[in-house]
């Protein structure tokens, strides 16, 4: 009986066209809930996570902190008008046509990414994707304690979410697919039969080039009011 495969897509610059936290922080900006300098901070770290200078768990700590004492319903609220009104004209239609044949085979699939929970829900409703690994933040009776759950989903720990969903579904992590863009997802490719490089950074497309890898640059998305990321 042949090992069922599985499908595993990364999401910023794999799925979506840009950074999540750049797209969040500019929606935000344009709320008036979001200074110049959260903008100017974003762009910092999006240039060190390019460079695998970023240290993710840190950002990720610090702006856990931000959200203490507030209503997690708030966060979730905005997240989805968020992404009804902008998230969606950010995805990649090359993205979208390979999940649907991924599906076609009756691949599982699933969503493995360091990005937020809060826009993880609606693009897995969106894209039909019942599996996901992604990052939260701790919530006691509805409010934010300002720390995350840990461990977060990034680097060598989405290696072992992977790992953990292998044994779940009963695939084969060496009979399936690898999706994503980022250099510091190197050691979680690895493991993989079939690792695919997404409009990789160029840390991951010389690594992919090296090993003989697939590499696939997706066209940006053509909604007019999509704004550049």
């Amino acid at each position: 009986m042949a090992v069922k495969q599985a499908a595993f897509f990364d999401v910023d610059y794999t799925l979506i066209y840009g950074s999540s936290m750049m797209l969040y922080a500019r929606y935000m900006r344009r709320a008036g809930e979001y200074s110049l300098w959260d903008i100017l901070s974003g762009f910092y770290y999006l240039a060190r996570y390019k460079l695998n200078l970023l240290q993710l768990e840190k950002v990720i700590e610090k702006v856990s902190g931000r959200y203490q004492g507030r209503p997690e319903a708030r966060l979730a609220e905005v997240c989805e008008r968020w992404f009804e009104e902008e998230v969606k004209d950010y995805l990649y239609p090359q993205a979208i046509a390979l999940i649907e044949e991924h599906r076609s085979r009756r691949d599982e699939l699933c969503l493995l990414s360091a990005v937020s929970i809060y826009l993880m829900m609606p693009l897995s409703r969106y894209l039909k994707i019942e599996n996901y690994f992604c990052n939260s933040m701790k919530v006691e009776k509805g409010i934010f304690t300002g720390e995350m759950n840990w461990p977060l989903c990034y680097g060598r720990n989405k290696l072992e979410f992977a790992r953990r969903f292998e044994r779940e579904k009963g695939i084969s992590l060496k009979d399936s697919y690898c999706y994503t863009d980022s250099i510091t997802d190197l050691e979680t490719m690895q493991a993989f039969g079939y690792p695919v490089a997404v409009n990789p950074d160029p840390l991951l497309r010389r690594e992919a080039k090296k090993r003989g890898w697939k590499i696939m640059d997706f066209a940006i998305p053509p909604p007019a009011k999509r704004k550049k990321a």
